[in-house]
């Protein structure tokens, strides 16, 4: 279920009393959104038809894109230009029976909008819950779901050690990753390891904690893939995933994701070394 971003004609469509100005003012954001995007590794589609789109009334958007307006600025254009032009043209419908899609555009549109990076991947981590197949398919969509984690050489080999059938636990899965990224960030500033993950456990409602058994250690190293090439390093800290998102089911389990902070060879990641069964 592959996500797809798009310049989408619904969202290039003018309200009534859209202005040159207007637009350009819109198209300003839309470019830090754009490059954002592309930034954090994911391909921009355009629509087919896009250029021959009316953005305000009278006039298309190849005029905006390659006609001279005192109103536009030329650096603006030529960064409108490149950011469209090497949107890779797809038809809406070709990508909506892949999966999920984002709409990008200056105007409003409906849903399936994105105006920010963290708004688009808010959407793929929601869209990301609802998966219903196995670990191998849902690796990589969980890679673009958060960009901000490295995983280990152990993925997605680790994610088929659940115990029963791997689709249960796929919203917690989500949900822990999802504290993860978003809560742990704050709770670093505790001033010990042991007041972090207390945190954590309060503001996620994930259990946390470190490995307390020193001979473990070898168990608790994985490898990672840096700029340099392989690195082995422990990741300690734990997240409990104790239960399934199955109707009625009551049972305790022993899963586990193991992590990592703040390593030095990956400066602004999380890196996570293994979902799955009790190391």
């Amino acid at each position: 279920m592959p996500a797809s971003l798009i310049h989408s004609l619904g969202r290039y469509d003018p309200p009534p009393n859209a202005t040159l100005a207007m637009l350009i003012n819109r198209l300003e954001l839309l470019l830090e959104v754009d490059c954002d995007l592309r930034d954090a590794g994911y391909t921009v589609h355009k629509e087919e038809g896009l250029y021959e789109a009316e953005v305000v009334p009278g006039l298309a958007f190849c005029q905006v894109l390659y006609e001279s307006y005192n109103e536009i600025d030329r650096d603006m254009q030529r960064l409108l230009q490149l950011a469209i032009d090497t949107a890779v043209s797809t038809a809406l419908n070709t990508v909506e029976g892949l999966g999920a899609v984002g709409e990008l555009g200056p105007w409003k549109g409906g849903q399936r909008c994105v105006d920010t990076l963290g708004h688009w991947i808010a959407h793929l981590r929601e869209h990301l819950k609802t998966y219903q197949g196995g670990p191998e398919g849902f690796f990589p969509e969980c890679c673009m779901a958060f960009p901000d984690f490295v995983f280990s050489s152990n993925f997605p080999n680790c994610l088929g050690t659940f115990k029963g059938s791997f689709t249960d636990f796929i919203v917690e899965i989500v949900s822990a990753l999802a504290s993860l990224s978003n809560k742990m960030p704050e709770c670093m500033e505790q001033p010990t390891t042991y007041e972090c993950m207390k945190a954590f456990t309060a503001m996620s409602g994930y259990e946390t904690s470190m490995e307390g058994d020193a001979e473990r250690k070898d168990a608790l190293t994985f490898e990672f893939i840096g700029k340099e090439g392989a690195l082995r390093i422990v990741c300690v800290p734990h997240i409990k995933l104790d239960r399934s998102a199955r109707a009625g089911d009551t049972e305790y389990y022993f899963h586990r994701i193991y992590f990592s902070t703040e390593q030095a060879e990956f400066p602004g990641k999380t890196l996570i070394g293994h979902i799955g069964e009790h190391l």
